[in-house]
């Protein structure tokens, strides 16, 4: 499995980090806001590894960190390999995830192979599968992943896209539960843009989202991201 994309300088990606970005290829969720559709739907043409490789040697000194997102990057079965061999040129990791593979995350935390993790907190729980376009999901994993991130002694975020026609009070209160006691939670702002999988979704506006970061400062330092 090869990734689908590549972002070849980024300074939104990884916080005051220049970096390259690596899209990964297919999802295990169909969330109707996701801004990475041809990445989801696995409709982009492969770019060889060693090809990323070899653009990477002559990056070194020049470029920070390199993300891995997608899609979502751990259904990889390469993905731990290929995150050594980046890792080894000396760059900063970061891993954008769902959440969905707890075990790949304590892998790689475990050999040391990450320095920052930012994971999508969907919703409450009651509303998690319907938020990410799935029929179920297992949410003893995510939740899994949550503990797993607040205990990983690295850098991490957890991070909320508003959609109106997903998130309300009620919703957001329940999903506090979930991020309880997390270092830091990004409510980000969605943009109807091209490659968003469902259109004709809408913001939550700057009140109602300023509404809803208040609710969850209660419990995790909380900012809007994007407003």
């Amino acid at each position: 499995m090869e990734f689908v994309g590549i972002d070849k300088f980024s300074l939104l990606d990884y916080d005051e980090k220049v970096s390259v970005v690596l899209f990964s290829p297919a999802c295990n969720f169909r969330c109707p806001f996701c801004h990475n559709g041809e990445s989801v739907l696995n409709s982009n043409t492969p770019i060889p590894f060693e090809e990323i490789y070899q653009f990477l040697k002559t990056r070194v000194g020049l470029i920070d960190a390199v993300v891995f997102t997608g899609g979502e990057p751990t259904l990889m079965p390469e993905l731990i390999e290929r995150i050594r061999e980046v890792k080894a040129l000396g760059f900063l990791i970061k891993l954008d995830t769902n959440g969905t593979n707890p075990n790949i995350i304590e892998q790689l935390l475990h050999e040391g192979l990450l320095d920052y993790i930012a994971m999508d907190i969907k919703n409450s729980e009651e509303r998690y599968a319907w938020t990410a376009g799935c029929q179920r999901i297992n949410m003893e994993n995510i939740k899994k992943s949550i503990e797993i991130m607040k205990n990983s002694g690295i850098n991490y975020e957890f991070r909320t896209t508003l959609v109106k026609e997903f998130h309300d009070e009620k919703s957001i209160r329940e999903m506090a539960e979930l991020v309880r006691g997390a270092k830091q939670l990004y409510l980000q702002k969605f943009v109807d843009r091209e490659g968003v999988i469902q259109k004709g979704l809408h913001e939550v506006n700057i009140e109602e989202a300023n509404k809803f970061r208040e609710i969850l400062s209660e419990v995790v330092s909380t900012e809007l991201r994007g407003y």
